[in-house]
């Protein structure tokens, strides 16, 4: 969950995006129950909030906006898009269905960017054989002689 709170942790899956808006809106609604039950004066006219009540509502929208960024910003960068597109979701018609789209339901990490898969160096993609050449290519017993090329190969 470290992705919550960090916008530089890293590439994260579709699937931690989705769980991770979830815990958001749950601290979000569990942020506004808690200003209620520790700030709210029951005396008070319904139209009017103290102090504590605007501070609680004030921290819990920016914790929640903030947590979605880091969220977002981490998803991001699995398609090869920047930051800057964060700005686009805060568009009032479309920026919802940006981010849903962009940061869950778009399956293809890297799609975007010409990254080689996941893995470490000298792996192969699955289902590939590695390159190797063969011994009438390598480079001490090539046929054609050094520097030449070769017309007749279109």
């Amino acid at each position: 969950m470290l992705a919550v709170i960090n916008p530089w942790h890293g590439k994260i899956g579709r699937t931690y995006w989705w769980l991770s808006q979830l815990a958001i809106f749950c601290l979000g609604i569990g942020g506004l129950v808690a200003t209620i039950l520790l700030f709210a004066d029951l005396n008070s006219d319904t139209d009017v909030r103290n102090s504590g009540e605007q501070a609680g509502i004030v921290v819990t929208i920016l914790a929640v906006i903030y947590m979605n960024l880091c969220t977002c910003l981490n998803r991001l960068r699995d398609s090869g898009r920047s930051g800057i597109w964060y700005l686009s979701f805060l568009l009032p018609t479309v920026g919802t269905g940006l981010m849903v789209y962009f940061c869950g339901i778009e399956k293809h990490p890297g799609r975007f960017t010409s990254e080689p898969p996941r893995g470490t160096f000298g792996q192969t993609a699955p289902g590939k054989a590695p390159h190797r050449p063969s011994p009438a290519t390598s480079w001490g017993n090539s046929s054609k002689p050094f520097g030449r090329r070769d017309r007749n190969v279109a």
